[in-house]
């Protein structure tokens, strides 16, 4: 069930309960959405949800697809509203977001919550343009520290 619609539906309203009354756009919810898995790669301290694995910064590209239909998804169970604006789609919790995720107490819906709070303490106060830059000027450091494994392991010479 990792990375289906369902489960990446389900951390997208945590998300925009974390956010309570703000909205969000696609983008800046797949950055929100890497961090929670990967929240290492912003804060050394933090134990990311997700294994550390080469090239996970491809998820950036890769998940976009599935978290939109994950956000369609939850669209057509109520549980997020959409707004249409003349700067594009953004997605905001509504009530039953907040009713619905009463009910996910697990340790790991606990702990999604806990990061999410984090991630969205950390960037809020980004904008699009710092969000991005900081992403784009990150992107090399996250998943290449497996790049020289196979010349350790004698896979390939230099």
């Amino acid at each position: 069930m990792y990375n289906t619609p369902l489960e990446i539906g389900l951390r997208v309203l945590i998300i925009l309960n974390e956010l309570t009354e703000e909205t969000i756009d696609l983008n800046r919810l797949v950055i929100y959405d890497y961090f929670i898995n990967h929240s290492s790669d912003f804060d050394k301290t933090s134990k990311s949800l997700r294994p550390s694995i080469p090239q996970r910064f491809g998820e950036l590209i890769l998940k976009r697809k599935v978290i939109q239909e994950g956000i369609y998804l939850m669209y057509s169970r109520e549980l997020l509203d959409i707004h249409y604006t003349l700067n594009g789609i953004y997605f905001k919790s509504n009530q039953l977001t907040k009713e619905f995720l009463k009910y996910f107490d697990s340790t790991y819906a606990l702990e999604l919550s806990r990061i999410s709070k984090i991630v969205i303490g950390n960037f809020k106060n980004y904008s699009d343009d710092e969000l991005n830059l900081y992403v784009n000027n990150n992107l090399s450091k996250w998943g290449t520290e497996f790049t020289k494994e196979s010349l350790v392991r004698g896979w390939l010479s230099e």
